[in-house]
């Protein structure tokens, strides 16, 4: 029953606002007028190189894969209602992101759909805009991506849910007004993307950031609670929990980008379907990247490159063993041009299981049209 009213009432919300927003305006007849189509490519090479405690069994990839080819609609129908469908077609075609946005006034506005969890600085943003062609291995674990409780395999930070959003109080910085504090509070299926909730409960997101009167200076804190469908055994279908917290900063000016966040969760496992524990797991990561802008001399294209780096690390309490796991990551990041990217890395994988560093090297070419 809370299911049925929670989207009745979205409904309600989103086709209310349309019939009065449609009445008060109605200034743009043509699709043209508000519609835009884009979209992005990711080519990705990766060579992985771990040689097993046995000295004997060597896992190794060498691989080209279509990473992700995504096509992009857009809409702001007048500045009231905005909306957006995103699809991915490499391998099996899905739906990524598929929401409207009702914006309603600076301080509250409303989003509805399947859209990325506001959780972390690191999982809202774009794999086109990321330092690095691989998240930190806390927000893969932990924030939607390859989620250690197993839910939906691989969701992309995204779930499917109600959002409230705005920002209070501002600054005007060379031009800019800045807001000082912003809010986001959703509640979600909590079973990933494309997928019905799997049980009675509902997840609850939320992040909240403040600037301090820097610009491009973010601090911020996040929290998720949830629980998720375990099994049929001694752990009913609303008791297992997930819930994490994050605490971070950010600086990102013309040139220079840094960024932190420390993530913690605990979550409720079950191995043979039995019996449960609760998994509690952790980490951090570092990342920075500066760039220079040039320009050919022989074609006048303007070009722009940075190295980056990132320090990443994860552990996780199973049964006392030690699986802390860190990664050390070195990369450059090259736009030839407006619509081209170059992303190189190399990754130093530090696994307290292996008795030898694992290897990790890849490559990602991205086009954007």
């Amino acid at each position: 029953m809370r299911k049925k009213s929670l989207i009745l009432i979205v409904m309600m919300i989103v086709f209310g606002s349309l019939s009065t927003i449609n009445a008060q305006e109605n200034k743009k007849s043509l699709i043209g007028d508000y519609l835009s189509i884009s979209g992005w490519m990711n080519i990705q090479y990766d060579y992985e190189r771990q040689l097993q405690n046995d000295d004997v069994t060597l896992d190794e990839i060498n691989t080209l894969n279509v990473r992700r080819a995504r096509l992009d609609i857009k809409g702001n129908i007048n500045k009231h209602l905005e909306f957006r469908l995103q699809g991915d077609f490499a391998g099996s075609p899905k739906l990524v992101d598929g929401f409207v946005k009702i914006k309603l006034a600076k301080y509250f506005n409303i989003q509805a759909g399947q859209f990325k969890i506001p959780f972390t600085f690191e999982n809202p943003q774009s794999p086109l805009t990321l330092e690095g062609i691989e998240y930190a291995q806390v927000i893969s674990k932990l924030s939607g991506y390859s989620d250690i409780s197993g839910v939906s395999t691989y969701s992309g930070g995204r779930d499917v849910g109600l959002m409230f959003y705005g920002n209070f109080f501002s600054f005007e910085k060379e031009g800019k007004e800045i807001p000082i504090l912003t809010y986001k509070l959703g509640v979600f299926n909590g079973n990933g993307m494309n997928n019905k909730d799997a049980n009675l409960g509902k997840d609850i997101a939320g992040s909240i950031e403040v600037c301090p009167g820097v610009k491009g200076l973010i601090l911020a804190a996040s929290y998720y609670d949830g629980n998720y469908y375990l099994n049929e055994g001694i752990v009913s279908e609303d008791n297992a929990e997930r819930n994490r917290f994050t605490v971070g900063g950010k600086y990102e000016g013309d040139a220079l980008v840094i960024r932190s966040e420390y993530i913690s969760g605990k979550t409720d496992m079950s191995d043979d379907g039995l019996t449960s524990y609760t998994l509690n797991s952790d980490g951090f990561y570092v990342t920075a990247g500066y760039w220079f802008k040039y320009t050919c001399a022989n074609s006048g294209l303007q070009h722009k490159i940075r190295p980056v780096a990132r320090y990443d690390f994860f552990r996780s309490d199973v049964e006392d063993v030690n699986t802390n796991s860190t990664y050390y990551m070195v990369g450059v990041d090259w736009w030839p041009m407006q619509n081209l990217r170059l992303l190189v890395n190399y990754t130093l994988k530090d696994k307290v299981k292996n008795d030898n560093f694992g290897h990790l090297f890849q490559a990602q070419l991205s086009v954007k049209f």
